[in-house]
């Protein structure tokens, strides 16, 4: 994959986070991508949030764990760049999920940084999204966990890179029947200029319900070198 990438620090660790290992890889001085020396800052944590379940196609990111992985001095999460990666990850969730549910074809090319987006016909891109299927003749429940956000800062303080966990469950009534999908990964995204965008992603996705086959299908992508 090619285009203005951060030559050093592509969060190759960053990306294998998982959920469940979020908080212990956080404290290890590997995700700091091969970096001698590095410090850390996250935000004062509230209450929990509860996840959202709006109606299709009004999905709401909260954000879970928020924190800064430096090269330099300890550096704040910019609560600019917090907003926009969280409405980036909405807007992912909308375009490339509730979307298709709904009968209309988004661009979801248009969410990745220059030359990011993987192939309409390559595996990553079923993992990424769910254009195959079918339109949604009922209800439609969207349940978007909250979202843990790592940034990475170089030893200016300037962050260019932001990872995010997915965690996503949608249940539709379609034509052929109720279907159930479950997405799990992250994204991660760079500074484009005055935009936040999607460089690369790990995702697998399960689906399953009427229409989809006998039995469930899951599907896994990466576009992380």
């Amino acid at each position: 994959m090619t285009g203005a990438r951060p030559s050093l620090w592509h969060p190759d660790r960053l990306m294998s986070f998982s959920r469940r290992s979020l908080t212990h890889a956080l404290g290890a001085a590997a995700t700091c991508v091969a970096l001698a020396a590095c410090s850390g800052s996250s935000s004062p944590a509230s209450a929990p949030r509860k996840p959202s379940s709006p109606k299709v196609g009004e999905i709401r990111a909260v954000p879970a764990l928020v924190v800064v992985k430096s090269a330099g001095a300890e550096v704040p999460f910019p609560d600019a760049d917090r907003v926009a990666v969280l409405r980036g990850v909405e807007t992912y969730v909308n375009d490339a999920t509730l979307a298709p549910l709904k009968g209309t074809r988004s661009d979801v090319a248009k969410l990745f940084a220059p030359d990011a987006a993987p192939p309409e016909t390559a595996l990553d891109y079923d993992a990424f999204g769910d254009a195959s299927l079918p339109k949604a003749t009922g209800r439609v429940t969207a349940t978007l966990e909250p979202v843990s956000l790592i940034a990475l800062a170089d030893p200016t303080g300037a962050i260019d890179l932001i990872g995010a966990t997915v965690d996503l469950t949608v249940s539709a009534t379609t034509k052929p029947g109720p279907i159930h999908i479950h997405r799990t990964g992250e994204l991660m995204f760079t500074r484009d200029g005055g935009e936040w965008r999607i460089l690369s992603f790990k995702l697998a996705v399960t689906r399953d319900g009427a229409g989809l086959g006998t039995a469930s299908t899951t599907t896994s992508g990466s576009t992380a070198p």
